[in-house]
């Protein structure tokens, strides 16, 4: 036995391996959770993220606008995408994140139950998403990313602020 160790060994040592050296086209996720579901973002479309503070309510605005913080001195508005991505609303227990994010249209702070991590990806290991979701979730999710056990719904921020601008009656902006 020892015998046929030492004759595979040898073999392979002998043997001139390469090592292929593929560099992959990678992407940076923001990855979170809203309501026990979980979600990401392109690194690219956020911005910044906030630790969780205090969002001022603003009277007379949609029920998806949680309100406004002050961010360096600017005023910016925070909406939550629950409704958008068909979770329930969130009871606001616990520490949330603030994910500052800017779109071709607008840009805003995005509340989000947990922050899960931040992470570069390969692009191939985004997988596209599938004709098994809900319609409203096919109009926001542009991919499924497998990490560890777990698999992120990834949301088109753009596609995002598109729906919450719909759905807010401001469909006609150009």
């Amino acid at each position: 036995m020892n015998q046929q160790l030492e004759q595979i060994l040898s073999h392979y040592q002998d043997e001139n391996r390469e090592i292929a050296n593929v560099d992959e086209p990678q992407c940076s996720l923001v990855l979170f959770k809203v309501a026990d579901k979980s979600f990401a973002f392109y690194g690219s479309h956020i911005k910044e993220i906030l630790a969780d503070r205090p969002v001022s309510w603003v009277p007379g605005c949609p029920p998806s606008l949680e309100g406004v913080i002050n961010h360096r001195g600017r005023v910016e508005s925070v909406i939550s995408i629950n409704s958008l991505i068909e979770a329930p609303a969130s009871e606001g227990v616990g520490k949330r994140s603030i994910l500052m994010g800017r779109g071709q249209k607008m840009q805003s702070g995005i509340l989000v139950d947990r922050l899960v991590d931040v992470l570069d990806v390969a692009e191939s290991q985004i997988h596209p998403a599938t004709e098994h979701l809900s319609a409203a979730m096919q109009k926001v999710v542009v991919g499924i990313v497998p990490v560890g056990h777990e698999y992120y719904a990834l949301l088109d921020l753009n596609l995002i602020f598109e729906r919450y601008l719909e759905t807010c009656g401001y469909d006609s902006l150009a």
